[in-house]
C-alpha cells in the first residue's frame, strides 16, 4: 500500500510546485508563508497533516528560519495548530467551522449583491454575466475543479462591483476559509442548483432590485452551507 504523506506517522507532502522565485531576502517569509498557506487551501496538505520544518525548508527552497516564522502566522491565522509533544499540524475541519463560515458568507454576500444591484454599473455587470456563462459552460463539462475555480472568480467579481474595501476583504478572508471545504459539494446535481441560483442573484441584480439580489445570496449560502456540511458528515462516516 503506498505512504499516505499526510498521515501522523509520514513525512510532508512535496510542496516543491509551491516554490516561488527568489525576489529578495525579505521576501522570503512572505513568500513562504504564502505557498504553505496555498497548499494547505489547495487540500494538499490535508487537515491534521503534520507539518515537518525540514521538508518544507527543503521543498521550499529556504532555509528553516522563514519556514518557523511562516508557521507563527499560519498559526495565527488559525491553519495550524501547535502544542508542547506534537509539533505543528494543519487544523481539522468541524461542523462548526463550515456552518460559522456560511453564516457570515450569507450575511456579508447578501450586503454585496445588494450594493451591486444598487450601484453596480454596466461594465461591471457584464463582466459578472460573462463569468457566470463561463461557469456554465463548464458545468456542463463536468469539470468540478473548473467549476470551482470559476464559482470563486464569481464570488470575487460580485464583491469587487461593491467598491467597498472592507467588505472586499472580510469576502476575502471568506473565500480563504470556504477553500478549505474543497470541491466536495460540486456533484452534477449541485453545480445545476449552482448555476440556477448565480442566475437568480445575477437577474435580481441586472433589474437593481436589491432586496431580491440579496435574499438570493443569502438563499445560495445556506443551500451550500447544507450541501456542504452534509458531504462532511458522509465523508466522515464513509469506511
Amino acid at each position: 500500500m503506498p505512504e499516505n504523506r499526510n498521515s501522523p506517522t509520514a513525512g510532508t507532502p512535496d510542496l516543491s510546485s509551491y516554490k516561488a522565485p527568489r525576489k529578495g531576502r525579505g521576501n522570503a517569509v512572505n513568500e513562504t508563508t504564502h505557498a504553505i498557506r496555498e497548499a494547505i487551501l489547495d487540500g494538499v496538505l490535508n487537515p491534521q497533516a503534520w507539518l515537518r520544518e525540514e521538508s518544507l525548508a527543503t521543498d521550499l527552497g529556504v532555509s528553516r528560519t522563514p519556514v518557523r516564522e511562516a508557521l507563527n502566522r499560519l498559526e495565527e491565522e488559525g491553519l495550524i495548530e501547535r502544542g508542547p509533544g506534537f509539533g505543528a499540524r494543519v487544523t481539522a475541519l468541524t461542523i462548526e467551522d463550515m456552518s460559522v463560515v456560511y453564516l457570515v458568507r450569507g450575511s456579508l454576500e447578501s450586503l454585496a449583491a445588494r450594493a451591486a444591484a444598487e450601484r453596480g454599473n454596466a461594465a461591471s455587470l457584464s463582466d459578472l454575466r460573462r463569468i457566470h456563462e463561463r461557469m456554465v459552460n463548464v458545468a456542463e463539462q463536468g469539470d468540478t475543479q473548473a467549476v470551482s475555480r470559476v464559482n470563486i472568480e464569481f464570488h470575487r467579481e460580485l464583491a469587487s462591483i461593491t467598491q467597498n474595501t472592507y467588505l472586499i476583504r472580510l469576502l476575502g478572508t471568506v473565500e480563504s476559509a470556504l477553500r478549505r471545504f474543497g470541491s466536495r459539494s460540486y456533484s452534477p446535481e449541485r453545480m445545476h442548483e449552482i448555476i440556477e441560483e448565480h442566475e437568480r442573484m445575477l437577474v435580481a441584480i441586472e433589474k437593481g432590485n436589491g432586496a431580491a439580489a440579496a435574499e438570493a445570496a443569502e438563499q445560495h449560502a445556506k443551500r451550500a452551507r447544507v450541501v456542504t456540511i452534509n458531504n462532511f458528515i458522509g465523508d466522515v462516516h464513509r469506511p
